[in-house]
């Protein structure tokens, strides 16, 4: 049987991911000589070379390299895994949650802030990603917890129900439409639109314009959700949104009003989702979080309905 660690291929990921043995030692705050032994032993232990040094160009993993970072990854998780599962102690370590790009702003720095104070062990990382890779990483044990929209969801997770948002209008404030109580979407349909051009999000705006019966006439694409609001901000067109912002307000100094839309279309479900064999003393922590977030949001910024 080989005789190899797994700080061996805790190094070897990190390697794998930073690129430099360097930029490894750096993240692990070892030392490059420690990273480069360790790597080294283990191409020994195994057998193979796992990848190539390359003088001031960083590391290059060979094919052997590349399978057995992703094997190493896999142990790893089985490894925390293991260790939740029995450990009666405070939760330690790192945990690695994703998101979307339009939940993360409302999201992300203040869940890191929460988990952290009352779990000091813990380290967080979050990740913002497409739909596909967010659902990829969760199921392959990358990533511990994933927030997105349940309508995307085609893998075999266990998930928790944060929310139900509604799509809303947005407009610029001297719209004429900006003081009626909801807005139906015909009234919009020969005025310009601003797309955000965002998986999922656009396959859901579209699948409300359909359901309300029309086209749009596209001024502006753009996978930036905060240059779509201030593409509406500045009057240059209206758009959709699932996600609303805690304020109104757009980053060049704007303001956008936001309206229901008449007849309400269904509601779009805010969810976490983690892999099904993931122990719950490990997950539970990052929900109960989340859930305390999204409560107090909720009490902040009622939904439009």
């Amino acid at each position: 049987m080989s005789d190899f660690t797994l700080r061996q291929l805790e190094y070897l990921v990190a390697v794998a991911e930073h690129g430099t043995i360097a930029a490894a030692a750096a993240s692990l705050h070892v030392s490059e000589s420690a990273v480069a032994t360790a790597l080294t032993q283990l191409e020994r232990s195994l057998g193979t070379t796992l990848l190539v040094r390359r003088r001031a160009h960083g590391v290059q993993l060979t094919s052997e390299g590349t399978l057995a970072v992703q094997r190493a990854r896999s142990l790893l998780v089985q490894t925390q895994d293991f260790q939740a599962e029995f450990s009666s102690v405070e939760l330690r370590g790192t945990v690695h949650i994703a998101t979307y790009p339009t939940l993360a702003p409302t999201l992300a720095p203040r869940l890191v802030r929460k988990l952290e104070d009352a779990h000091p062990g813990l380290r967080v990382q979050v990740s913002t990603m497409p739909a596909a890779r967010l659902q990829q990483e969760v199921e392959h044990g990358q990533v511990d917890l994933g927030i997105c929209y349940g309508f995307d969801l085609a893998g075999d997770f266990e998930r928790r129900v944060l929310r139900q948002l509604h799509a809303h209008v947005a407009l610029p404030p001297d719209h004429r439409l900006a003081d009626a109580e909801r807005v139906d979407l015909r009234e919009l349909a020969d005025e310009p639109f601003i797309r955000y051009d965002q998986s999922p999000s656009w396959e859901h705006t579209q699948s409300v314009l359909e359901a309300a019966g029309i086209s749009v006439n596209t001024r502006f694409s753009t996978d930036g959700y905060e240059l779509a609001r201030s593409y509406v901000a500045a009057g240059l067109g209206w758009s959709l949104f699932v996600m609303r912002s805690l304020n109104e307000g757009t980053r060049d100094g704007g303001h956008i009003v936001v309206k229901p839309i008449s007849p309400p279309p269904t509601p779009t479900e805010v969810v976490a989702v983690w892999r099904r064999n993931r122990p719950m003393r490990r997950v539970q922590p990052l929900i109960d979080a989340l859930v305390a977030l999204v409560q107090e949001d909720a009490r902040t910024l009622p939904e439009l309905g």
